[in-house]
């Protein structure tokens, strides 16, 4: 759906402001998420830091497994982020915050670690960290005092100390093993040596026993943590989940924020009411401004006239409703809440599966009858198929469908006509302007649309002559009969309107006679 409505860039957007990446689909109710939302805007706060998925580390905690300090840090990152929360004012917000309550055995925990997630607070670690500076600054002693040998002169490249691989050591030529016994660790790129020297040797011993003491000092409070994550499973489970309600808030208040956007909550009842709305694909936008209050929306009208786009905006207007994601919009926007929403724009033809266009098109309608409280777009309904046959095929389909919300783009006539006088149909065309012969994105409701096919044509590069000779062929009665349908369609939909005008004036006479 996402890439049939082309939001990709957009929810790509969206999930580069979130702490870490998740569905944008919220559970819960979507009034108390927007109430919260609406709260949440009127405040400047520090964003959620970055944090790791921890769905596998609670997993682990459950069976009683030990986790590492570092995946330990991100539930601190986590708490820590809370604690900020918690200890700002908010009017509005208290409830909600007053809920999470962070044990004390937690509280403990995170005491034990930096801002960085090193482990703090240990005695024994800070001894050893600090008998390691101590062996280090012996080995470089050492290694300075290797570089002023003068038997080794001759064969040194260079006075620096190097580092390969972790290991400090000194570059030198082929022969050293004359004066110098010591462990080749690596090879330059012009073939010289970086050695270790053997004297050194006791010191790298001793290095590596304190390094093995570390990591077992580290292990028994790392275990020692987990332990007491085990006992609170429960409630690092909720403020997890917490933390990735709060990081989706705060995702869709940020983009808002960043570019003047719009949270339209979902309204009972199934009216599309679109004021100043632009698709978030769109650079250079014309906003859409449209009233969309019947089941079904026909669009027809000039090729490359804003049609399929026009579709996509109002699917994707639900979707962001649905979605609660911010659009770009007036505030008087009002949109239906659909459990589902159901894009059929692209070709379905697969020669792998040995599938057609029409075939592909009948397997996608053919869902749409177990489909229930849906939003249905369909984009040039008449593909793949004779477009007669396929004008009476749909519109029997339509009618089977008429209690779905369905905009239905078209270049076939014969099923405009044939819809046309349905009360629940909804008729929009494109308008072209023909004195400057190009599509204005613009469109007028209540008629049926020509699709200056050949003036299209021309425009992008038709020699004249061939579409000259395509409107000959065409003939003038089918060209006459385009702009009747037209009239007739405008006409017959004005007096369906004055009927209904006099139909209320007649009852309020004869409610007045009464």
């Amino acid at each position: 759906m996402i890439k049939k409505l082309d939001l990709v860039e957009y929810i790509e957007k969206f999930n580069s402001l979130l702490a870490r990446e998740k569905s944008f689909i919220m559970e819960g109710d979507i009034n108390v998420h927007h109430r919260l939302i609406e709260k949440l805007q009127k405040y400047d706060y520090t964003s959620p830091p970055k944090v790791i998925n921890l769905d596998t580390q609670i997993l682990k905690i459950k069976k009683d497994g030990v986790l590492s300090h570092k995946e330990i840090f991100e539930f601190i990152k986590i708490i820590n982020y809370f604690k900020y929360l918690k200890s700002r004012k908010w009017d509005d917000l208290e409830e909600w915050l007053s809920k999470i309550e962070i044990p004390q055995a937690i509280e403990e925990i995170r005491d034990n670690y930096s801002k960085k997630g090193e482990l703090i607070n240990v005695e024994e670690l800070e001894e050893i960290k600090e008998l390691l500076s101590k062996n280090r600054e012996n080995i470089r002693h050492s290694l300075y005092k290797v570089l002023n040998y003068s038997k080794l002169e001759s064969y040194l490249i260079d006075r620096q100390i190097h580092l390969v691989n972790g290991e400090e050591c000194v570059m030198v030529r082929g022969g050293f093993n004359r004066v110098l016994k010591g462990e080749i660790i690596g090879r330059s790129g012009n073939g010289y040596f970086y050695i270790f020297p053997n004297e050194i040797a006791k010191y790298k011993e001793r290095e590596s026993e304190l390094l093995s003491k570390k990591e077992e000092i580290e292990y028994q409070y790392a275990k020692e943590f987990s332990s007491v994550f085990t006992k609170w499973v429960k409630f690092l489970t909720f403020i997890n989940k917490e933390f990735d309600r709060f990081d989706s808030y705060n995702g869709r208040i940020q983009l808002a924020k960043r570019e003047n956007l719009e949270f339209i909550l979902p309204t009972k009842d199934k009216k599309i009411i679109l004021k100043n709305f632009c698709h978030p694909a769109l650079k250079n936008c014309k906003s859409i401004n449209l009233e969309y209050e019947k089941n079904i929306l026909l669009i027809t009208g000039v090729n490359a006239g804003g049609k399929t786009m026009l579709l996509k905006s109002i699917l994707t207007s639900a979707f962001m409703a649905k979605y609660l994601l911010p659009m770009k919009t007036h505030h008087n926007t009002k949109i239906g809440h659909f459990k589902e929403i159901i894009a059929i724009i692209d070709d379905p033809q697969n020669v792998k599966n040995d599938i057609s266009t029409f075939a592909g098109r009948m397997r996608e309608f053919s869902k749409l009858f177990h489909s229930k409280d849906a939003l249905i777009g369909v984009d040039e309904i008449e593909l793949g198929t004779d477009a007669n046959e396929a004008a009476s095929l749909f519109k029997v389909i339509i009618k089977e469908l008429i209690k779905q919300k369905i905009v239905i783009t078209t270049h076939h006539k014969r099923l405009a006509t044939l819809l046309a006088n349905d009360e629940q149909v909804e008729l929009l065309a494109a308008i072209y302007d023909e004195k400057n012969q190009k599509p204005t994105y613009e469109f007028i409701k209540g008629t049926i649309g020509r699709s200056f096919a050949f003036e299209t044509a021309l425009k992008y590069g038709i020699p004249k002559r061939i579409v000259e000779l395509a409107k000959k062929d065409y003939g003038d009665d089918l060209e006459n009969l385009n702009l009747l349908i037209e009239k007739s369609s405008k006409l017959e939909l004005d007096l369906k309107l004055k009927h209904k005008e006099l139909d209320k004036r007649l009852e309020n006479i004869k409610k007045t006679e009464e």
